[in-house]
Parts: structure tokens; C-alpha cells; sequence
């Protein structure tokens, strides 16, 4: 009697043990999954861009004033530059250029001048953070010329009587006679201030294109005596403050 009851016991502890991890394994069945939230994807860093000080000397031509001479215009002027890329943000720049001008107005007046002029400056890079090496460019100079010029009315010779009429376009607003005048080699200078906005585009290897809108304002000028110039090398028209185009080609030393 005793065996039995100690069989029976042996089977029943086994029954119980055996049935513990199927009970465990159907609770974890019916019992709804966890709230587990979202992994979040990390998001990649942006690449920082880093340029060092010091990123090279460009050098441009100005192809505006030779290509506006082929046009017509009456002036001619051309320049080179220089500047420095510091931290792809700054620009340190230095501008040499020669002007000049040989013609005749519509009232017979003779203007003939030609002289260098200089600018320095600064430009900023508004795109300095950026791979693509284009720039947008916006940048003030200081300039500076000293020129000679000429200045001619030819007279009008009277087809009846011969003689000298003078230039009848010219009359003096007092005496009411013409003003024939030859003056040669007058002197006068000028200095003035330019604020430069434009585009540098990366085109091949260190090569770019560009072009930039002048605005130029005079600061102080000299003149002779006898008459104002018509056009100031590097300024343009003389009276009251003007603009300006250029369109530059330009290569980045490789140092």
C-alpha cells in the first residue's frame, strides 16, 4: 500500500513539473506584446566643411572692355587681377588696368586720353561653406588714376569769304561768338570708391568664369582749367557717379 501511494505521488510531482513550462510558454502566447518604442535612426552628421587659411592666388583678365570696343563703344579699357583665397571667405584683391579714348562728339569736340589706374580691395564669399566652388561675390575697392587728356573744337572755315568761323556747335552763352579751343596735355586725377557684386563659376579643373556689377562713386578729382574730361581711364564719363560691367576669366595658380 505504501509503494503504491509513493508511485502515485512520483507521478504526480512529474505531471506538475512538466506542466509549469507549457503554462509558462501559453501566458507568454495570450499576453500582447510590449510597447517597445521605435527605434529612432540616427542621422548622419553633416560633413563639416574646413578650408585652411591660405587657399591659393588667382589671377583674372577682364574680357568686358576689349569685347564692348569690338561693339562700338568709345572707350577702351582692359585689367588684371590678383587676389588671395583666405578660408575660401575673403579676398584680398589688387586690380591693374589701362583705359582709353580717341574720338569726336556729335558737336565737333576732339577727346583723346589714355592712362593707367589701379583699384585694391576686399571681396567676401557669401558661399564660403560650400564644396561646389561656386561663389557669389560681393566686395568693395578703392581706385585711383592720373591722366593727361586732350581736348579740340576745330573751327569752320567760311566757304564765302574764307576765314576762320570757328565751331559754330560751340557758341559762348555771353558774346554770342563761337569758342574754337586746342588744349593738349592737361592734367587731371581722381579717386573713387566702387562697390562690386557678382558670380565666380567653377568651369574645369582651376578654371572660372565671371562677371560683376560696378557701382562707382567720386571721392576727390583734379582738372585743368580750361575744360573737364569727357572720360576718366578705369571711371568712365566724368560727370557724376557711374557704373560698370566686367566679365573676367580666371585661373587659380597651382601654389
Amino acid at each position: 500500500m505504501e509503494q503504491k501511494i509513493l508511485s502515485y505521488s512520483i507521478s504526480l510531482a512529474l505531471c506538475l513539473l512538466l506542466s509549469l513550462p507549457l503554462q509558462a510558454q501559453n501566458s507568454s502566447l495570450s499576453s500582447p506584446p510590449a510597447n517597445n518604442p521605435p527605434k529612432k535612426e540616427k542621422k548622419e552628421a553633416k560633413e563639416e566643411v574646413y578650408y585652411p587659411l591660405y587657399n591659393g592666388i588667382s589671377v583674372s583678365v577682364d574680357l568686358w572692355g576689349p569685347g564692348s570696343k569690338l561693339l562700338g563703344s568709345d572707350f577702351f579699357s582692359s585689367e588684371v587681377a590678383v587676389d588671395v583665397n583666405l578660408k575660401n571667405r575673403f579676398f584680398p584683391i589688387v586690380e591693374l588696368g589701362y583705359g582709353n579714348t580717341d574720338t569726336w562728339s556729335d558737336k565737333g569736340v576732339h577727346y583723346k586720353t589714355g592712362a593707367p589706374y589701379f583699384r585694391i580691395g576686399m571681396d567676401y564669399n557669401a558661399l564660403y561653406n560650400k564644396k561646389h566652388g561656386h561663389m557669389i561675390l560681393v566686395g568693395l575697392r578703392y581706385a585711383a588714376t592720373g591722366f593727361k587728356y586732350d581736348v579740340e573744337a576745330l573751327a569752320v572755315n567760311d566757304p564765302e569769304y574764307g576765314g576762320s568761323l570757328g565751331n559754330p556747335n560751340l557758341v559762348d552763352g555771353i558774346w554770342g561768338n563761337s569758342l574754337p579751343f586746342n588744349y593738349k596735355g592737361m592734367k587731371g586725377s581722381m579717386q573713387w570708391a566702387e562697390f562690386c557684386v557678382g558670380i565666380r563659376a567653377h568651369v574645369w579643373k582651376d578654371l572660372y568664369m565671371g562677371w560683376a556689377l560696378r557701382f562707382k562713386f567720386r571721392l576727390s578729382s583734379s582738372v585743368a582749367g580750361h575744360g573737364d574730361p569727357w572720360y576718366v581711364p578705369g571711371y568712365g564719363k566724368y560727370n557724376g557717379n557711374t557704373t560698370g560691367v566686367t566679365y573676367t576669366i580666371t585661373y587659380k595658380l597651382p601654389f
